[in-house]
């Protein structure tokens, strides 16, 4: 599953990357920021460290970098399973606040998708490997094959009780939402061969699920993301 959809808009202002939540509060010290833009590290695995966030707001509290597919990113960068974030050595954020951080992709002739969530890393889990869901997220399956795609990384520094809030609203973990898709294809498959002979319980083959992951083994070969599209209607 692609990660956690809040409720975000990305927009230009002043030359500037703007990100704001509405579903998120900040807090500032007046008009002070109250953080530098060198906060927080992203790496790919096997890749170069990224630092380089800027500013999109005078609260100081909201950051943005842009990478760039090829360039900065892999290609297709739906190869790209998991990224890092980490805390910058010497980096402060205000008492008892934490940072969450989401992606946006975007490429010539699509829509852009929504900021997404990736998760959090606060002073007490100062780094985090978050899964991408890249390679099963059918929008951004289309968008890799364009020659160019751009990754937005958003960063807002939040109370850790905020944090705390949208995490359990909006959990990121996808694994348990492709395992529900997985067996959901099950399902699908054996009630095609239900008999229907003995009332409201599935009458199938006995060999059905042999059937079911050969069939499931080959269309994953040819499109390892299908069964989280549609679940087919055979």
């Amino acid at each position: 599953r692609r990660a956690t959809k809040m409720e975000i808009d990305f927009r230009a202002s002043g030359g500037a990357n703007a990100l704001n939540a509405s579903a998120m509060s900040t807090t500032s010290v007046g008009s002070t920021p109250i953080i530098n833009n060198q906060l927080i590290g992203f790496v790919i695995p096997g890749g170069s460290v990224h630092t380089n966030f800027l500013p999109t707001d005078a609260s100081g509290l909201k950051y943005t970098l842009q990478l760039q597919a090829p360039g900065d990113l892999p290609i297709p960068m739906t190869t790209v399973s998991e990224v890092v974030c980490f805390l910058l050595p010497g980096a402060t954020l205000p008492p008892q606040h934490g940072v969450l951080v989401y992606w946006q992709v975007a490429s010539p002739g699509h829509e852009p998708t929504g900021f997404e969530l990736f998760g959090s890393i606060t002073p007490g889990r100062p780094s985090a490997l978050f899964r991408t869901g890249w390679g099963l997220n059918e929008a951004i399956i289309n968008m890799s094959q364009q020659p160019q795609v751009a990754v937005t990384l958003g960063v807002s520094v939040e109370p850790l009780a905020n944090i705390e809030n949208i995490l359990v609203d909006n959990p990121t973990d996808s694994t348990l939402h492709v395992a529900k898709q997985i067996a959901t294809d099950l399902f699908t498959f054996m009630q095609s061969f239900d008999t229907g002979a003995v009332g409201n319980l599935m009458t199938v083959p006995t060999n059905i699920f042999d059937r079911w992951l050969a069939r499931f083994e080959a269309k994953f070969r040819r499109d390892p993301s299908f069964f989280m599209k549609n679940c087919m209607n055979e």
